[in-house]
């Protein structure tokens, strides 16, 4: 086991494509496809990482808050109504399809209907079946892996369609609302600098937009695909967590709805910008010591008291990580983060038998 406490380390693994890939299970590639950009080597993985940056920044970020809210507004009312009889009812379900509901929203804008949401949500749990450690090998119809894949069929189909209304609306110029716009923008932008007269590229004040490959609809499809797949699970296991919290914790319940209504100054149908998001600080320690208390990635190894989390690699060719050591091939190496070690990430490598 080798343990490199630095992020600097944990950054090198990533941006070393070329003798590193994700560690997945055999049934991996065949949900994810082995086109799937997480899969891809060398500059083709460092070219389509570009092509993602700008869809995180401040300004993107804030675009997504409007859906998103729509989306809480709207499951709220449900499960008003759901507990009016005042019964006990389980939430495991509603946490997960709101935590859906919000990604789709998110990647795909009102380009989505609530019905297929709804239908994605019933059917990607057969994606995650799917990625169990022991499945079978072979696909065969009404296996998991079988159903995984007929799931992942309906999810790319749906996001291709998602994207192809996008590109329309971009083309248009009219306003970003989701990921695939502001990555359909970011293309349309840099596509339209690079065709000007070098004259006007000089003569404009404007800073030059990123110069990005034109990715196609299926690409895009599959990306969002590995993003929904990121997004699910242990996003919903710590908001169930953190509602738990919440309810056992009446007090500290009392003390994020004052902030929230704060920073909405006083306004409690005031809509949610991402100014306002930066201020909901006791929000936040409520959200890190939830994280902290109950890590939700399944995955995880724990060191004198403190918890790592693990997404594991794979060298796929010896690995000069420092001047003095060298991860030899096959070795199954980890990257982690965690709160109580002021960030720092841990690099572990396993050596295979």
């Amino acid at each position: 086991m080798v343990i490199a406490p630095t992020r600097d380390f944990a950054r090198k693994i990533f941006n070393s494509p070329n003798y590193v890939q994700p560690c997945v299970v055999d049934a991996g590639k065949k949900i994810l496809k082995h086109t799937n950009w997480v899969f891809l080597d060398g500059k083709a993985h460092v070219d389509y990482r570009k092509g993602l940056n700008n869809l995180f920044t401040r300004k993107a970020l804030g675009c997504y808050i409007p859906g998103q809210e729509e989306v809480y507004d709207e499951c709220f009312e449900d499960w008003v109504e759901a507990t009016k009889s005042g019964n006990h009812i389980p939430f495991f379900n509603l946490f997960r399809e709101i935590n859906v509901a919000v990604s789709c929203r998110t990647f795909c804008g009102n380009y989505i209907s609530k019905e297929t949401v709804h239908e994605i949500s019933l059917n990607y749990w057969r994606i995650t079946a799917a990625m169990e450690l022991v499945n079978f090998p072979i696909v065969l119809p009404f296996t998991k892996i079988w159903y995984g894949i007929e799931a992942r069929k309906l999810v790319l189909s749906e996001f291709e369609a998602c994207a192809a209304k996008s590109r329309v609306r971009m083309l248009a110029k009219e306003p970003i609302t989701c990921m695939m716009d502001a990555w359909i923008r970011e293309m349309i932008d840099a596509q339209e600098y690079a065709a000007l007269p070098a004259e006007k590229k000089l003569g404009s004040d404007a800073p030059a937009p990123i110069l990005i490959r034109d990715f196609k609809d299926t690409e895009i499809a599959q990306t969002f695909l590995s993003f929904l797949f990121a997004s699910q699970d242990a996003t919903s296991s710590a908001i169930i967590w953190l509602f738990q919290y919440m309810a056992d914790n009446p007090e500290i319940l009392e003390k994020v709805r004052e902030e929230q209504l704060r920073v909405r100054g006083g306004d409690r149908n005031k809509s949610l910008d991402y100014d306002m998001a930066e201020k909901m600080e006791y929000t936040r320690w409520c959200v890190k010591e939830t994280l902290r208390m109950r890590p939700p990635v399944l995955m995880g190894m724990s060191f004198q008291r403190v918890v790592l989390m693990i997404v594991p690699y794979e060298a796929k060719k010896d690995f000069p990580i420092t001047p003095e050591y060298t991860v030899p091939k096959g070795t199954t190496s980890s990257n982690g983060a965690n709160d109580r070690c002021d960030g720092d990430s841990y690099f572990m490598a396993f050596p295979s038998r």
